[in-house]
């Protein structure tokens, strides 16, 4: 085999390895949106309670 056919073999298997992410982090992605919003606080995907109210992120707790 030559460099180029190296170089097309790879640039293939390449090509397939990133489509198999992509549908991988589109599929992954519709599943945690359609899971997303039920009930505890969140920012940046960190749950807490907040203890200090006067914490302008804790403004929107009820």
């Amino acid at each position: 085999m030559g460099k180029d056919t190296d170089v097309l073999i790879m640039a293939r298997r390449f090509t397939i390895i990133t489509l198999f992410a992509a549908i991988f982090a589109f599929s992954f992605s519709a599943a945690v949106t359609h899971n997303a919003g039920s009930g505890a606080q969140s920012h940046f995907g960190a749950n807490y309670t907040c203890v200090d109210r006067t914490n302008p992120i804790c403004t929107s707790v009820n």
